[in-house]
C-alpha cells in the first residue's frame, strides 16, 4: 500500500486542504498542535471509519460545521483507489454517512460497514477483523506513540491477548474452547446412540422368529397355489365341457328349428305344386283361344303403302296450293281491270299531265280491259276445274291412308296378342319345369328331414348332461374360491410378516449404525480428550515460541541500534513484557529516562511490525509505516541513530510526524504544517 494524497474537508483544524504524499521518507513537520496528528487520524478514519472507544466523530468533525469528509487516494497492487468517508451532524450526534469507493475510475456507493469490509479485502486483512479493532494496522502501519507506551505499561493479560489476536494465535484458544463444546456434543450424541443401539440382540432374535414364521407362511402359500393350479385346470376342463354341452344344446335347438323349417318348406312346396297345376290348366285354355283369334297381316307391305300414299297426298296438296295461288292472282288482275274501267269513265282530266281525256280514249281503254277480263275468266274457269279434280283425288288418298292405318292398328293388336301368347307359352313351360324341380326339392327335403330326426334323437338327453356338468363346475368353483380366500389371507400374513421383517431389519440396521456411531464417538471422545486438545496446546506453544523468539531478537536489535550502551540490555519475558537490565540488575520501564522509554517503545513497535509482516505475509500494508513522534525525549546522539534505523527499515514509504528539526536532515521529503487562527494548512 502506498498513500498518494489525502483531502480533508472540515476535519478538526482543516477547512479544505489536499496533501500529496511522495515515495520515500516524508517528514510532517510543524509545531505542537499545528495539525500533524490530525492527518494520521484522517488516514485511519478513511480506512476504518469511526470506532467506539478509539476514534469518534466528535474528535474529527470541525467545530461549528455540520458535515465533513476525508478522501484518501492510495495504490494497492497497481490499483488506483479512492475512498471517501463522510461525517454528518444530526440530532443523535455526529454519525458516518454513506461513503464512496473508487477503484480504477469505477465508483460505488457503500455503507460504512460495507466500506470497511471492502478495505479489509483490499488490504488483505483477515475477515474476522471486520468486527474487531484494527490491531494489524495499529501494530504495523500506525500506532500513536503514547498508545504503544500504554501497551508496554498495561496489564500482561491484556497485552498478550492483543498479541494473540494480532498473530491469530487466539484461534488455538478458540479451537480448545470449541473442542470442549464439541466434546459435550459428542457425549450428548453418545447417550443418544447408546439409547438407539440398545435392545439390538433382542431385535435380532425377534427377526429370526419372524423369518421362520415367514418361511412357513410362504410354504403354505405355495401349497395352496399348487392346489389352485390343479383346481384351475379342472375348472378349465369342466368349463370346456360345459361350453361343448352348450354348443350341442345350441345345435339341438338349431336342428329342431331346421326341422320345423323343413316341414314348412315341404308344405309350401306342395301348396305351390297344387297352384301350379291349376295355373297350367288355365294357361292351356288361354293359348288355344289366342291361336284362334290371331290374323296374319303383312306389316311391311302395309307400311310401304301408307308411305307411298302419304307422299302422293303431299304432292297433290302442293299442286292444289299452286292452282289456288294462280286462281287468286288471276282474280286480282280481273278486279284491277274492272277498277280501271270504273275509274276512267269518271275522269275528265289526266291526274298526271292535266290534259283533257277524250271519249275515244275512254272507249279504247274499256275495250282493252274487257278483252283482258274475258281471258281472265277463262283462266279462272280452268283453275276451278283443276282444283275440284285435285280435291277429289286428295279425299280418295286420305280415305285409303285411313284404311291402311286401321289395318296397322289391327296389326298392333295382333302383335300384343302374339306377345301375350308367347309369354303364356313361356310361363306354361316354366311352370312345367318348376313342377319337376319342386318334386326333386321335396324329395331332397324329405331326405334332410330324416337326417335331422336322427340328429335330434341323438341329443335328446343333452340338457340333463349339461345341468349335471354345471353343478359339478359350481362345486369346483366354490372350492376354488375357498382356496383363493385362504391364499389371500396367507398373502396378507406374508406381506405383514415381510413388512415386519423389513421394519425389524431397518431397526437392526439403524441400531448397528447407531452402534457404529457409538464406537465412532467413543474414539472421537478419546481422540479429543487425549490427543487433539494436547496437540493444539503444543502447536500454540510452538507458534508462540516462534513469535516470541523472532520478536525478542528484533526488539533487542532495534533497541541496541538506538541505545548504544552495553550497560542497558533488554529482552522479552514469556508474556512479551519488556525486561530491562542495567548493570546486571532488573529495572522497571517507568525508571528509564524519557529517551530510553521512547527507544524501548519504538523498538517494541518496529519489532512487532516486522514480525507481523513476516508471519502474516499476505497483507498489503508491508510497504508503509507511519511513525508518530518517534523521537520524543531523544538526545542529539539518539536522533543521529534514527537515520540508520530508517535506512534499515527499507520501506517504500515512511511517514514521520515530528517537531524535531534535526530529523529534516535525513528525510527525503518535508511537508510543513502551519496553523493560524485555528486553521491548519500545508507548505
Amino acid at each position: 500500500m502506498i498513500i498518494k494524497k489525502i483531502r480533508l474537508k472540515n476535519i478538526r483544524s482543516y477547512i479544505d486542504e489536499e496533501l500529496n504524499f511522495p515515495l520515500g521518507i516524508t517528514l510532517l513537520s510543524g509545531d505542537i498542535g499545528s495539525g500533524k496528528s490530525t492527518i494520521l487520524l484522517a488516514i485511519d478514519f478513511a480506512l476504518f471509519g469511526i470506532r467506539r472507544g478509539e476514534l469518534s466523530g466528535n474528535a474529527l468533525l470541525r467545530n461549528g460545521t455540520t458535515d465533513g469528509f476525508v478522501n484518501l487516494n492510495f495504490l494497492i497492487d497497481n490499483k488506483d483507489i479512492h475512498i471517501k468517508r463522510v461525517l454528518k451532524k444530526t440530532s443523535n450526534g455526529i454519525l458516518q454517512d454513506s461513503g464512496y469507493l473508487t477503484i480504477n475510475d469505477v465508483t460505488v456507493e457503500l455503507t460504512p460497514v460495507e466500506l470497511k469490509q471492502r478495505i479489509l479485502q483490499l488490504l488483505n486483512y483477515p475477515q474476522e477483523m471486520l468486527t474487531k479493532k484494527s490491531l494489524i494496522y495499529r501494530y504495523t502501519v500506525y500506532t500513536p506513540q503514547e498508545e504503544m507506551k500504554l501497551i508496554l505499561l498495561g496489564e500482561k493479560e491484556a497485552r498478550i491477548e492483543a498479541l494473540r489476536k494480532v498473530f491469530n494465535i487466539d484461534k488455538y484458544k478458540r479451537i480448545k474452547e470449541n473442542s470442549k463444546f464439541v466434546l459435550g456434543e459428542v457425549k450428548s450424541r453418545k447417550k443418544e446412540f447408546i439409547l438407539l443401539s440398545s435392545d439390538l440382540e433382542n431385535k435380532k432374535l425377534n427377526l429370526k422368529e419372524k423369518e421362520i414364521e415367514f418361511i412357513k407362511v410362504n410354504e403354505s402359500i405355495e401349497l395352496n397355489k399348487n392346489r389352485l393350479k390343479v383346481g384351475s385346470e379342472l375348472l378349465l376342463n369342466k368349463k370346456q365341457s360345459i361350453l361343448e354341452f352348450e354348443e350341442s344344446i345350441k345345435n339341438f335347438n338349431n336342428f329342431k328349428k331346421d326341422f320345423d323349417i323343413l316341414n314348412n318348406n315341404i308344405k309350401n312346396k306342395f301348396d305351390i305344386k297344387s297352384r301350379n297345376l291349376n295355373q297350367l290348366s288355365l294357361l292351356e285354355k288361354q293359348i288355344l283361344d289366342l291361336n284362334n283369334n290371331i290374323k296374319i297381316i303383312n306389316f311391311e307391305d302395309l307400311k310401304n303403302k301408307i308411305l307411298d300414299n302419304e307422299k302422293l297426298l303431299e304432292n297433290l296438296e302442293r299442286e292444289l296450293r299452286e292452282i289456288t295461288n294462280n286462281k287468286i292472282e288471276i282474280s286480282t288482275k280481273k278486279k284491277s281491270s274492272e277498277e280501271i274501267k270504273s275509274s276512267i269513265s269518271k275522269l275528265d282530266f289526266c291526274p298526271l299531265c292535266k290534259q283533257n281525256i277524250s271519249l275515244d280514249h275512254k272507249h279504247a281503254v274499256n275495250s282493252r280491259e274487257d278483252e283482258l277480263i274475258i281471258k281472265l275468266n277463262e283462266d279462272i274457269g280452268f283453275f276451278l276445274g283443276k282444283e275440284n279434280e285435285l280435291l277429289l283425288k286428295i279425299k280418295e288418298i286420305k280415305d285409303l291412308i285411313k284404311e291402311h292405318k286401321n289395318h296397322e292398328k289391327e296389326y298392333e293388336i295382333n302383335k300384343i296378342r302374339l306377345n301375350d301368347l308367347e309369354q303364356k307359352k313361356n310361363l306354361f313351360n316354366n311352370l312345367k319345369k318348376e313342377q319337376e324341380e319342386i318334386e326333386i326339392f321335396i324329395n331332397t327335403l324329405n331326405s334332410k328331414k330324416a337326417l335331422l330326426e336322427n340328429d335330434i334323437n341323438s341329443l335328446k338327453n343333452i340338457e340333463n348332461d349339461y345341468l349335471n356338468a354345471k353343478k359339478e363346475y359350481e362345486l369346483l368353483l366354490e372350492e376354488q374360491r375357498k382356496l383363493e380366500l385362504n391364499v389371500a389371507l396367507l398373502n396378507k400374513d406374508f406381506y405383514n410378516l415381510n413388512s415386519e421383517i423389513t421394519k425389524i431389519e431397518i431397526e437392526i440396521e439403524n441400531k448397528e449404525k447407531a452402534k457404529e456411531k457409538l464406537d465412532y464417538y467413543n474414539k472421537l471422545q478419546d481422540w479429543l480428550e487425549n490427543f487433539f486438545v494436547n496437540t493444539m496446546e503444543l502447536i500454540e506453544r510452538k507458534v508462540m515460541l516462534k513469535v516470541h523468539t523472532d520478536f525478542n531478537l528484533l526488539f533487542q536489535k532495534w533497541f541496541n541500534m538506538l541505545i548504544d550502551n552495553e550497560i542497558i540490555k533488554v529482552r522479552l519475558d514469556e508474556e512479551f513484557t519488556p525486561l530491562i537490565e542495567q548493570n546486571g540488575h532488573d529495572i522497571e520501564y517507568e525508571n528509564l529516562s524519557g529517551g530510553e522509554k521512547t527507544a524501548c517503545a519504538l523498538s517494541y513497535r518496529l519489532a512487532l511490525n516486522q514480525v507481523i509482516n513476516t508471519i502474516i505475509s499476505f497483507i498489503n500494508t508491508k510497504d508503509l509505516i507511519i511513525l508518530d513522534e518517534p523521537t520524543d525525549g531523544f538526545s542529539s546522539e539518539q536522533l543521529d541513530k534514527i537515520r540508520g534505523l530508517l535506512d534499515e527499515l527499507n520501506m517504500k514509504q515512511i511517514l514521520i510526524v515530528s517537531h524535531e528539526s534535526k530529523i529534516e536532515s535525513f528525510v527525503q521529503n518535508i511537508i510543513r504544517v502551519n496553523k493560524k487562527g485555528h486553521v491548519s494548512s500545508f507548505s
